[in-house]
């Protein structure tokens, strides 16, 4: 039987619960288990064995994870990502003036409040642990859907390494004997990191509400605590630095606004960490966002009126230095040591949330299917997560060998960044005006026109990376090679193979087969008109003897489950 709209009620009421999408996957199952039986009757046995083997790991990992129980552990986890971006590399924007800069946070700020609600209610309808890849593939194609997926696993490999080369350097700055061994900075980085991460549970979760109850604590110490000796007259650079180099550099300088906010999408891929993720994530979610929305305008405002004053500051590497010296003057030269607990907080969630994305594409034989195979005690992503952290490592030696690299993966991460926010933006409005009816959690205050200020702003940030920086051509030059490697990858090996996963076939299947539907019918309908038409023109230009008859009425033909990638 064709597979319909009316076969799946996409023409009815799209309230579809989690019941309904597991009787659809079922029937699913059901059908393609039926169609290997009768291509291979022999081979029947071996792939009982191997059902019931998949079917018996996926049920031990569900008894293994142990999840995250409340939103206050997605809202620590927020917090403890991208809190450490306010501590540090932001301040090269100070370069555009203080006023200039300022105008920047707070236009990129209400971009990320808009984007962090889209998704949320996203989440809320299709809780997907595959990031952007899953609701990409659905709105945009299968190719499309692998490459943006790609994207912002490099995005979060490039962050972990950029946050360990920082850590490196402060510790160094800190004790400059072990600045020929900063490598062994990273390895106890990398090694305590990815433990956390590989034994899960209520190790990292407790582990992550530590590290942002830390961090919050020294914002709120720095802010409060600088009230008495703020001053922005004297330190802000008055009148003369407002605006610096006019809307150039103010474009110049506008990416550079993201590092105080990025990492909030990293939230949407631990569905499969949650053990309501469809309540959970858009209130931890949304409360992590505003909580940091107003941390950066006040870490704004009274960083530019400390010492070194906006001119000296705009080259430090701890911005926080001049607040920290201030309250503990006789603790001046190591004031530094209290922002590595905001470096080093930020790497766990990474490599959790992109451990969660590379386990999808293996899910779906886009990637190697080993990247899907789960720690047996723990339940966690292991192979995945040791995956990205190894090759997030080796980054590090780009950095540290070839220093003017550092900004230029910095560049390159915002743009990966802002392509996947626009894409993002596009799934929300699709989704929000081809399923209306369907169920929600959370509703965003601001809908379509939010997504549609969010996807404005972040255009306007990847122009200025590709057009504005000092190594701009570098940067579209390895972006160009990137996405030519994936595309070659893509269409000479994963296409052929990939299929739905277990998980996207429950979440995302029937918007999979409501597109196809879509098309076809589009397809059908243009193809009616064309045969009326002709059909008009023979009518006229034939003798008088011929009589005229309806054009013949076609229906739109839904796709059988075979047009699509098959079901894993």
């Amino acid at each position: 039987m064709p597979w319909t709209n009316d076969n799946f009620g996409v023409t009815k009421d799209l309230g579809f619960d989690t019941a309904w999408r597991d009787s659809i996957s079922s029937t699913v199952v059901q059908a393609q288990v039926s169609k290997a039986r009768v291509r291979s009757n022999h081979s029947s046995a071996s792939m009982h064995k191997r059902v019931a083997s998949a079917v018996q790991a996926q049920l031990s990992f569900k008894d293994r994870i142990k999840r995250a129980h409340t939103s206050w552990d997605i809202w620590a986890l927020g917090i403890s990502i991208v809190l450490g971006g306010q501590f540090t590399s932001w301040n090269a924007g100070l370069a555009a003036g203080s006023a200039g800069f300022g105008i920047s946070v707070l236009l990129v700020g209400l971009a990320y409040v808009c984007l962090a609600c889209s998704m949320a209610e996203m989440t809320s309808m299709l809780p997907f642990a595959g990031g952007v890849y899953g609701l990409s593939r659905c709105t945009l194609g299968f190719y499309a859907g692998f490459v943006l997926g790609c994207f912002e696993i490099l995005v979060y490999m490039l962050y972990v390494s950029s946050i360990n080369v920082s850590l490196g350097k402060t510790v160094t700055s800190w004790w400059p004997i072990l600045q020929p061994y900063e490598p062994i900075v990273w390895v106890l980085s990398y090694v305590t990191t990815t433990s956390i991460v590989v034994v899960g549970g209520h190790v990292y979760w407790r582990f992550i509400f530590l590290l942002a109850i830390t961090l919050l604590g020294l914002i709120l110490l720095f802010v409060f605590g600088s009230i008495p000796y703020a001053n922005m007259d004297v330190y802000a650079g008055g009148s003369d630095h407002a605006f610096v180099g006019g809307f150039s550099q103010w474009f110049t300088s506008l990416p550079l606004a993201m590092w105080f906010f990025t990492g909030i999408e990293a939230l949407n891929p631990l569905c499969n960490e949650i053990d309501t993720p469809r309540h959970t994530i858009p209130r931890g979610q949304v409360s992590s966002m505003l909580t940091i929305f107003v941390s950066s305008i006040a870490v704004y405002l009274t960083t530019i009126s400390l010492p070194p004053g906006i001119t000296a500051l705009a080259s430090v590497m701890t911005v926080f230095n001049g607040g920290y010296s201030q309250l503990f003057p006789t603790l001046a030269t190591n004031a530094t040591l209290l922002s590595l607990p905001a470096i080093y907080a930020t790497s766990p969630g990474f490599l959790l949330s992109g451990g969660n994305i590379i386990a999808s594409l293996a899910d779906s034989k886009l990637i190697p299917h080993a990247l899907r195979c789960r720690h047996p005690v723990y339940g966690t992503t292991s192979h995945a997560s040791l995956a990205m952290a190894s090759a997030s490592f080796l980054l590090c030696f780009l950095v540290f060998y070839q220093p003017s690299a550092d900004a230029d993966l910095f560049n390159l991460s915002m743009l990966f960044a802002s392509m996947i926010y626009t894409s993002q933006c596009i799934g929300y409005i699709f989704l929000k005006r081809r399923y209306r009816t369907m169920e929600r959690t959370f509703h965003s205050p601001f809908g379509v026109p939010g997504a549609a200020f969010a996807m404005l702003v972040f255009a306007l940030c990847a122009l200025s990376i590709v057009g504005c920086q000092v190594q701009s051509a570098h940067i579209v030059m390895a972006w160009a090679a990137i996405v030519a490697c994936l595309s070659i990858y893509y269409h000479a090996i994963a296409k052929s193979r990939q299929t739905i996963s277990d998980d996207e076939r429950k979440i995302l299947f029937f918007v999979h087969i409501a597109n196809h539907n879509d098309a076809k019918r589009k397809h059908n309908h243009r193809g009616g008109v064309v045969t009326k038409f002709l059909h008009s023109i023979m009518t006229t230009f034939s003798g008088p003897k011929s009589t005229a008859t309806g054009g013949t009425r076609t229906s739109a033909i839904a796709p059988h489950a075979a047009d699509l990638p098959p079901t894993t």
